[in-house]
């Protein structure tokens, strides 16, 4: 529901685009009839099914509006076709009154739109909060049981590296349930758009932006808070509406790669054998090797005196060395 509920346009946002879609939100009839089709998709063996709202803001919609919604969800989970309902929103936007027009309905799992815990990033992207309203919101949400999670982005107006680290550190503090994680790209038809084309914006790279949500995933693995996405979805109207920016369809993978990438070269720094077997399962193969083999390129090129095979092993769970008894020249 692309923008339905919000206040107002932040700098960085065109919902149109990245979704495709023009109408802030459907007909209930339309509605029925988009999720009745999606369902015939499920997999018989699908342990959950959530229905959920996106694209806008979600507890912002009119009382009526979002009653009505939550009556066309709550009637699936009646019906035993869906497990519970899923919604995405504003920390603004949470408070009890808000929360109780919810009791009623099996809503299990709600997003906050955090991006950023700067204040003078929030500010200079017009989201028209503070950090301390996202803390909040995420207080009031994990003491009422919802399952939270927080959707963050990088390289938004005004950060800095040590402010988005700064970031992922105070949402490690709130300890959501999950993350996502989002690349600032420039869309058409958005303010920021208009601030690149005048030279008031510089978008990150694509390496300086794997390289940030690499340590981020880092952090975040290491307080086990479960990234469960990284990098928009890649869609044919979103990637014909993207001006600029750090966007690839593979977004994820290429993170997982890079940081696979640093393991892999620790362990073989720290071996004095020549002669070095790297072992994986079949399914880790990719994120191993790299998008067009990269990381099998700089591996090789970083080590140019020894003999690197990558070997692919059913039996490997997680991706080893195997070190060859054999000296240099030998």
């Amino acid at each position: 529901m692309p923008q339905a509920g919000c206040p107002h346009q932040c700098v960085f946002c065109n919902q149109r685009a990245i979704t495709g879609e023009r109408k802030a939100r459907p007909q209930i009839n339309e509605l029925t009839e988009f999720i009745s089709t999606f369902l015939t998709y499920k997999h018989r063996n699908a342990q959950d099914v959530q229905l959920s709202f996106y694209g806008g803001n979600f507890l912002g919609l009119p009382k009526k509006d979002l009653i009505q919604l939550l009556e066309l969800a709550q009637s699936f989970v009646i019906k035993k076709k869906v497990d519970s309902i899923r919604c995405s929103t504003r920390p603004d936007t949470i408070s009890l009154s808000r929360l109780q027009l919810l009791e009623n309905y099996d809503i299990k799992t709600i997003e906050i739109g955090v991006q950023s815990m700067d204040n003078n990033v929030l500010n200079l992207s017009q989201r028209g909060h503070t950090s301390e309203t996202t803390i909040q919101a995420t207080k009031l949400l994990k003491s009422s049981g919802y399952i939270v999670g927080h959707q963050l982005m990088l390289g938004l107006p005004g950060e800095t590296e040590h402010s988005f680290k700064q970031t992922v550190r105070q949402i490690i503090d709130m300890q959501p349930d999950f993350v996502r994680l989002y690349p600032t790209v420039v869309l058409k038809g958005s303010l920021l758009a208009d601030w690149y084309t005048s030279g008031r914006y510089h978008p990150l790279s694509l390496e300086k932006a794997v390289a940030l949500a690499k340590k981020a995933l880092m952090l975040f693995q290491a307080n086990n808070i479960p990234i469960i996405r990284m990098g928009l979805h890649s869609q044919e109207n979103l990637k014909e509406n993207i001006l600029t920016g750090p966007f690839h369809p593979s977004f994820g993978h290429m993170v997982y790669s890079e940081q696979m990438l640093d393991k892999v070269c620790e362990k073989i720094n720290a071996s004095q054998s020549n002669m070095i077997s790297i072992l994986a399962n079949e399914k880790d193969m990719s994120v191993l090797t790299g998008i067009k083999q990269t990381n099998i390129k700089k591996i090789r090129s970083k080590f140019p005196d020894k003999q690197i095979s990558i070997v692919s092993d059913p039996g490997i769970k997680n991706i080893c060395i195997f070190e060859h008894l054999m000296s240099k020249g030998g």
